[in-house]
């Protein structure tokens, strides 16, 4: 059945005369059905039934209706969805006496989010005497309210809630707050500062004692605001410097003066570049600077590199042979076969064609991203010999380089690959013929939508409808074999596509028309 089918269920009357049969099961299965395929949008064709004549009908439309609003997975989802909600301010009379707390909190939310006034006037009102944590979300929303009596009553509601017992609620709901003035016109200014002031000060000793247990999103807002009145205090520092995230790390560079050698030498080891970069940005007017520096011209980061290089730029270091040295000491490993490529020294390709075949695949795929600036043949040759590598990483920078030089042989290489590989070689195969395009691609795309696997199939539709874009820029003339191929592979695809029927509309239907 589809969902407008279950609605008309439940518009019937629950008896039609006198001797009928009830349809509560009827209804009661309808509704059950909505919470589990419908969709938010589905509430305001439900409301009327939260004051059914029967009880069981009026529970479970409630619970179907709450199933559904937890749905919304958006902000401004809430009031687009629920606008429209037949709901008066005698219903919320009504949902307060006939349901349980609970519900009446989640009835109330939904009712704050009303297209008329007066009704969200209401809801926020109830919503401000209720003790719930679910009740600050939707105050917090109706503080933007355009109707002023809706906002003064948000106002005057969120403050019952700025209390030792909501603390992690506020703090849960503090990211409303800053999109709310991002997007909206009202200011917001004077109650988010007045929260924060009750968290990051009056209740500070518990919002740094509880610090770790919240998501990454909460914690970079309060670090931001911890950071900004920081206290004389090594715990609260202490705090940032040992975050998992590196935006909360940052934070302690903001009080660079008051880190300690060892706090320093731990950032300049930190595994985010973005902390090692700013930590040397405060290090460069400091004297034995370039001493750091050189420490860091091998670092991971291209940017740290790039920035140690420049620094150095005038102590005559020969940073090829700092990074070839580097190498054959087998220091340094993966930063020093970048620098070897970025400087572009050709002569020193021997080096790293030797990591080429070490066991840890980072340092594999770097060496052959370094050869391919440093020698391109020889990377052509190793890519062609590592085209089925069972790496997807090393395997998909290969598919970057050889897209450039659709060489025959890297073709004819691919085909063979595609019959006998698994779906994942299968898949990278058919990514590289999307890549090259052409004519000479164009057959390879047809056969993998009548590939035994639908996800396959389903690629190289995606890959050909591509490569149809692409065709009205293709100024080159194929060659007679490519035609030729091009026409027999259509031919055998098109009638495997009429009698398999794996796609409503045939993807190769019309494809010969570039074939003529």
């Amino acid at each position: 059945m589809e969902i407008w089918q279950y609605i008309e269920i439940l518009r019937r009357p629950n008896k039609t005369w006198f001797f009928s049969k009830d349809n509560t099961e009827d209804k009661i299965n309808a509704l059950t059905k909505i919470a589990s395929d419908g969709y938010p949008s589905l509430i305001s064709n439900l409301t009327d039934f939260l004051k059914d004549d029967n009880k069981e009908i009026r529970e479970t439309a409630c619970r179907t209706i709450i199933h559904l609003f937890k749905k919304v997975d958006s902000k401004k989802g809430y009031y687009d969805t629920l606008k429209h909600c037949g709901i008066s301010k005698s219903d919320i009379d009504f949902y307060e006496n006939n349901f349980p707390k609970d519900q009446f909190v989640e009835l109330l939310a939904i009712s704050s989010l009303n297209r008329s006034g007066y009704v969200r006037e209401k809801a926020v009102k109830k919503l401000s005497q209720v003790d719930s944590p679910k009740a600050i979300q939707f105050l917090i929303y109706r503080l933007a309210d355009w109707v002023l009596p809706v906002r003064q009553a948000a106002l005057k509601g969120i403050h019952n809630f700025i209390t030792i017992n909501y603390v992690d609620n506020l703090i849960e709901n503090l990211p409303i707050f800053e999109w709310l003035q991002k997007v909206e016109r009202t200011n917001l200014s004077g109650i988010y500062q007045e929260t924060l002031e009750f968290l990051v000060s009056k209740k500070r000793a518990y919002v740094i004692d509880n610090f770790k247990k919240y998501p990454d999103k909460i914690r970079i807002l309060l670090a931001r605001h911890i950071s900004s009145s920081l206290r004389e205090n090594s715990q609260e520092l202490k705090l940032f410097l040992t975050d998992n995230h590196f935006l909360i790390r940052n934070f302690a560079i903001n009080h660079f003066n008051k880190l300690g050698q060892a706090e320093i030498e731990e950032l300049l080891n930190d595994k985010s570049a973005n902390v090692r970069l700013q930590t040397l940005y405060c290090l460069k007017d400091q004297n034995g600077f370039k001493t750091t520096a050189k420490k860091f011209l091998a670092d991971n980061s291209a940017t740290i590199r790039h920035f140690a290089r420049f620094t150095l730029k005038q102590s005559n270091i020969d940073f090829a042979k700092f990074y070839n040295d580097n190498l054959h000491r087998n220091y340094q490993v993966v930063g020093s076969l970048s620098g070897l490529a970025e400087t572009e020294e050709k002569h020193y390709s021997e080096i790293v064609k030797s990591y080429l075949n070490d066991k840890k695949i980072r340092v594999k795929k770097t060496a052959f991203l370094a050869l391919c600036k440093l020698d391109e043949e020889s990377a052509y040759d190793f890519a062609l010999a590592n085209l089925d590598n069972s790496y997807l990483g090393l395997r998909n920078v290969i598919i970057e380089f050889l897209s450039d030089i659709p060489r025959q042989e890297v073709l004819t290489k691919a085909r063979n690959i595609y019959e006998i590989g698994n779906c994942d070689l299968k898949k990278s195969m058919l990514k590289l013929f999307n890549k090259v395009g052409g004519w000479a691609a164009i057959p390879e795309l047809m056969i993998g939508t009548i590939d035994k696997n639908e996800n396959i199939r389903q690629l190289a539709f995606g890959y050909l409808q591509i490569w149809r874009a692409r065709a009205v820029r293709l100024f080159s003339i194929p060659k007679q074999g490519e035609i030729e191929r091009a026409k027999q592979i259509f031919d055998f695809v098109n009638e495997t596509h009429e009698y398999k029927q794996y796609f409503k509309t045939n993807p190769v239907n019309g494809l010969d028309f570039y074939f003529k």
